[in-house]
């Protein structure tokens, strides 16, 4: 029934199976830590067909290490992390920084009110000693995920969005956090704890979605919540009129 979902929402890359810990898959690749690496390039190439592997040394940007689920990689990283989410370094910054870190991402007012955001992170080592991201296609062979992570366009994130509530009667199902692309690894591996988990929607980064996310958010969410997505299809909102109408674009 998991290829059915997909095949029912039209999407056009395959939802991501996250792993904590895994070691013993022999992956299609593994990433580097001799140059610096963005998370969700690799889950986009798992959501193609790869499977990759990424350990503590090769996620080894601050943002990603934190929301890959490898511990506080700010504090080991980037220390500094709440000026450039701010209003930036300015005239400390090092010669030849990036304008990003110069004039800063401006995400927030002021430093101060970064950091908070910087403390309110979930911070989790989940991950440990690796974090493997396989496309469904895989799954049987390699189990049950821990997380899955969907990149869904703005008609599929509604019928996520709506699904969620199928088998619970509930209104609030889903939460739209602010974070790096990859964080909502990181809130959703929260939820996994959860008695009551929420699905996490994500990609809301602005410095990734001007290079290559134009038309997809992510849902991300535990194995659980996927798992009851794919019961009782043929009775869900993937069945209307309403659906079929959206249909008509998405084929």
């Amino acid at each position: 029934m998991d290829k059915k979902l997909t095949e029912m929402l039209h999407l056009d890359l395959e939802p991501v199976g996250i792993y904590f810990g895994n070691t013993s898959l022999e992956c299609d690749l593994n990433a580097s830590s001799e140059k610096r690496n963005c998370v969700i390039p690799f889950v986009m190439a798992a959501a193609k067909g790869k499977t990759v592997s990424m350990d503590e040394e090769s996620c080894n940007c601050p943002g990603g290490a934190t929301g890959c689920c490898f511990g506080d990689g700010f504090t080991r990283r980037n220390p500094n992390i709440h000026k450039m989410l701010s209003q930036g370094l300015g005239e400390d910054a090092p010669e030849g920084a990036p304008l990003m870190v110069k004039e800063g991402e401006r995400f927030f007012c002021n430093e101060n009110l970064a950091m908070e955001w910087r403390k309110s992170l979930p911070y989790s080592d989940k991950a440990y000693p690796r974090i493997v991201f396989a496309p469904l296609s895989r799954w049987n062979e390699i189990g049950t995920p821990d997380l899955v992570f969907v990149f869904a366009n703005p008609d599929q994130i509604s019928a996520l969005v709506a699904m969620q509530g199928f088998h619970n009667g509930k209104a609030m199902n889903t939460i739209a956090p602010f974070g790096a692309a990859c964080h909502s690894i990181l809130y959703a591996a929260e939820q996994m704890d959860k008695a009551e988990p929420y699905a996490v929607m994500g990609l809301f980064d602005i410095s990734q979605r001007n290079v290559t996310l134009k038309n997809y958010l992510s849902m991300t969410m535990p194995y659980e919540l996927w798992g009851k997505m794919t019961v009782d299809l043929d009775k869900s909102c993937l069945t209307t009129h309403s659906w079929r109408n959206i249909e008509k674009r998405l084929s």
